[in-house]
Order: structure tokens, then sequence, then C-alpha cells
């Protein structure tokens, strides 16, 4: 009856144990709360709901192409360099210069020079650069390229065959009527051998590009130069 009576009392302290050792283990319940509410460790950057996103890395540079060189050349070619501007071709006529300047701008538009600066004080006018071919002319429309050396490194063809042409044409009071000058800024590809891109580089004009133009005005005006 002994050992039937003590069973209880070893039940009871096993348990009693067991409960303690398992206490230990886990902690307190405030402990084992905060393990549950902890977040779950970092996946390797993925972002996690309600957090805030890392910033996304900065766009690579472009480095641009020979393409963007011609742009950015014609783009920022609004100054001729020193040496490179090409001679007025001049012509006189028994006209009126408001007259002559007028019939100057009709006479741009019609031949596909579009004005694009117009001074109607000093009647000064410049068109907008067009696409010309060298073979559409008989005779070389450009003179040839400054020698490479020194501080010119552009390399560009002796006879070109395709460019830019953008007209200028100024008319002046003159003893006898008016006095008109006309001179053409040409533009062609050429290769910096310092940047390895093709750029856009003036090129004196030999007069043809002009004279061609001025014939066509003085047909169109029915004009005579004197």
């Amino acid at each position: 009856m002994r050992r039937h009576g003590r069973a209880p009392l070893s039940g009871g302290v096993g348990a009693l144990f067991l409960w303690l050792v398992a206490s230990a283990l886990m902690g307190p319940p405030s402990a084992v709360a905060a393990r549950q509410d902890a977040p779950p460790p970092d996946d390797g950057g993925a972002a996690q709901p309600g957090s805030e996103p890392s910033q996304p890395p900065a766009p690579p540079q472009s480095t641009g192409s020979a393409d963007d060189g011609q742009s950015s050349s014609q783009a920022n070619s609004s100054q001729v360099p020193p040496g490179m501007e090409s001679s007025w071709v001049v012509r006189v006529y028994k006209i009126r210069p408001s007259r002559l300047f007028k019939g100057l701008l009709e006479s741009l538009q019609a031949e596909g020079y579009p004005p694009e600066e117009v001074d109607e004080s000093s009647r000064r006018v410049k068109s907008s650069f067009i696409d010309f071919k060298q073979g559409n002319f008989e005779l070389q429309v450009a003179e040839p390229p400054p020698r490479l050396g020194g501080d010119y490194h552009v390399l560009q063809l002796l006879k070109m065959k395709v460019g830019k042409v953008s007209l200028e044409g100024v008319v002046q009071p003159g003893d006898d009527g008016s006095v008109l000058r006309v001179r053409a800024r040409i533009l062609v590809t050429g290769l910096d051998r310092v940047k390895k891109v093709h750029i856009f580089v003036d090129r004196r004009s030999t007069g043809v590009i002009e004279a061609d133009f001025i014939h066509k005005l003085e047909a169109r005006l029915g004009l005579e130069h004197l």
C-alpha cells in the first residue's frame, strides 16, 4: 500500500521538473511573443512588405556615337572658324533696295533655302541649312580642305560629294540702285582624328552655289546686273 500511495507523488514531481526545464529553455512569455512578432530574415535583397524600398542604381552614362557627334557639331556651329568664311559674291542692280530684298526672300524660299534669320532693318537674311550634292554642279562648290598639322586634325575628302549649305544675303543702297551680297556657308563631314568621331566642319565656298542662286533670282525678278 505504501508503494501504491507514492506513485502520484513521483508523477507530480516528474511533471513539475519537466515544466521547469521547458520554462528555462523557452524563457518568459514576453520573450516568446517577441520572437513570434520579429520579421523574417532578409531574403537576399527583396523588399519586405511595409518596408521602404532601396534606391535604384543610377543609370549608366551614354558614351554617344559618331552620329551624336555630327548632330551636336551642327547644333553648335553658329560661329564660323577664323579664316573659313566664304567670300561675298557681289552684284549691282538698278532696283530699289526694298524691292530687291523682298525678291531675295521670295527667291530663297522658292529655291529651297527657307529663311531662318531675317533682319528687315539692315536687310540681311540667313537661310536654314539644307542638303546638297556636288553632282548637281559642274564645278567644285568648295575649296580644298586645310592641311593636317598643328592644331588642325580633321581628316576630309579632297573632293567632297555631299554636304550642307546655308545662304546669307545682304541688300544695301547703291549709287545706281542696290548692291546685293550673297555668300554660302558649306559644312561637310570630317573625321576628328583625336576624338575619333565624325563631325561637321566648314569649307570655303568657290562661289558656284552663290552664282547659281543669283542667276535664278535674276530670272525670277527680270534683273540684269550692272
